[in-house]
């Protein structure tokens, strides 16, 4: 009798990547990572969200703050990271968006070597 642990379902192809996501912010709290950019909130562990070029591909990743820095005008420039562990394959493009803020469009390649993310409203 011969027995087989094989499937064939198909795993679908993916990759890791690590997005650093910044901005200008007129409002900073460093204590809680929480920041005012463009008059749009944004704070730790807000979901930041891949799209593939096909609407089909999709994944999210919570925010982790990354700096906070004041500048001497009392602006601040905020940065978070996003790890993402799956990101879906062979997509011609990927677009990030966070909330209210404009998306961006990345190749695979890009994503694949890490990319920043402009926050800026829309």
């Amino acid at each position: 009798m011969l027995t087989s642990c094989a499937t064939n379902v198909d795993v679908p192809k993916t990759f890791a990547a690590t997005i650093t996501v910044t901005g200008q912010a007129e409002k900073a709290e460093a204590g809680s990572g929480e920041c005012v950019i463009d008059m749009i909130r944004v704070a730790p562990n807000d979901q930041i969200q891949i799209f593939g070029g096909s609407g089909a591909a999709s994944t999210r990743s919570p925010l982790e703050v990354e700096a906070i820095d004041q500048l001497p005008d009392g602006t601040s420039t905020c940065s978070y990271t996003a790890h993402f562990d799956a990101v879906p394959a062979n997509q011609r493009n990927y677009e990030v968006s966070l909330g209210h803020f404009s998306p961006e469009s990345f190749s695979s390649d890009e994503l694949e070597n890490g990319v920043t993310y402009q926050l800026r409203g829309s």
